[in-house]
């Protein structure tokens, strides 16, 4: 498993970087001009007005990160084929194999509808979180 976890992260990291580049540029300037004004050093700058201003960021990509994680199946299938002992057997790929390989269409229709309901409820968590911070911040 830290092989697939390693080669997703790498696989990841330019989109992940490209979204926290766009967070960066879309602070404004003038928050740290301020805050260099009130005397702000370069870690009270980081810590007071960098951090929130990608917690938007960091959140839309942990939640993107979290759901795509779940769907992972190229890298399984590509890398260690459900590993050692299922060890490395995600939640898709257990449906790739008992529903084309093993001829399991219940057992794939079952985990279908477990990954539809767990996604589902996930996409529920960020919707209610994002309405909520929009109520308090608007």
């Amino acid at each position: 498993m830290p092989a697939v976890i390693i080669v997703y992260t790498w696989k990841n990291l330019g989109y992940t970087m490209v979204i926290c580049l766009a967070g960066l540029q879309a602070i404004p300037k003038e928050l740290y001009e301020a805050a260099t004004t009130d005397g702000a050093n370069a870690w009270h700058r980081f810590r007071h007005v960098t951090l929130p201003g990608l917690a938007p960021v960091t959140f839309f990509l942990l939640i993107t990160g979290v759901l795509a994680s779940f769907e992972t199946f190229d890298l399984v299938h590509v890398l260690t084929r459900g590993g050692p002992v299922d060890s490395t057997t995600t939640l898709v790929y257990y449906l790739y194999e008992s529903g084309f390989r093993a001829f399991k269409a219940g057992e794939a229709g079952v985990a279908a509808v477990i990954l539809f309901v767990v996604l589902f409820v996930m996409t529920l968590i960020q919707i209610r979180y994002l309405e909520r911070r929009v109520t308090y911040a608007g």
